[in-house]
């Protein structure tokens, strides 16, 4: 569906729900410019290495 969405518009898409560092580098990658991420980031134990690692995997789907 992101995929489609990116294809017909040309607005920015900011996925969010559900986003995970496991799968953020493929969300950006199916087209979203951005992440909104809440629970992995509230809920983790380590705040910082949560963010640190969700900014890694979107960095990765844009290199």
């Amino acid at each position: 569906l992101l995929t489609e969405l990116a294809r017909r518009y040309t607005t920015p898409l900011v996925a969010i729900g559900g986003i995970t560092a496991e799968n953020a580098t493929e969300v950006v990658r199916a087209g979203a410019c951005g992440v909104a991420v809440i629970t992995a980031v509230v809920y983790a134990e380590d705040i910082t290495a949560a963010s640190r690692q969700l900014r890694l995997a979107v960095d990765t789907a844009r290199t």
